[in-house]
């Protein structure tokens, strides 16, 4: 499949201001391109695992402009995130992520850190996709 790079941020998940860079790419993002279904968060170039640094990529299914990003074809296990009862608007990726690293830190979850990407869609479902080996 793929997809086009509206804006993206090199980050870590370590770093201070991680939830500053990823949140300001999103307002950025956002202000471009009003609402619009689906929106992935890709996250590629990996220095080493989810210690090290990687890039986010916010991307669309059909742009004029940006830089194709294929997503393959390979293995996922796809992790639905849970909306939150209270209000169905948020959902809970940053806890989703924390249970995914914890999988990977038992080793109940071997990924090969190629692309894996967060899927929006417009009734406020997301669901994460992590490449597997």
């Amino acid at each position: 499949m793929n997809i086009y790079e509206i804006g993206s941020v090199r980050t870590n998940n370590l770093a201070a201001d991680v939830g500053e860079k990823i949140g300001g790419l999103w307002q950025q993002v956002m202000a471009e391109i009003g609402p619009t279904a689906p929106i992935y968060g890709v996250y590629h170039d990996y220095e080493t695992n989810y210690l090290g640094d990687y890039t986010l990529s916010l991307a669309v299914e059909s742009s004029e402009t940006g830089r194709k990003i294929i997503l393959d074809e390979g293995n996922y296990q796809i992790f639905p995130v849970e909306l939150t009862p209270e209000d169905p608007s948020k959902n809970n990726v940053a806890e989703t992520w924390q249970r995914i690293w914890a999988l990977e830190q038992a080793g109940n979850l071997h990924r090969r850190y190629e692309k894996d990407y967060e899927k929006y869609e417009q009734d406020g479902s997301v669901a994460i996709y992590i490449s597997i080996e």
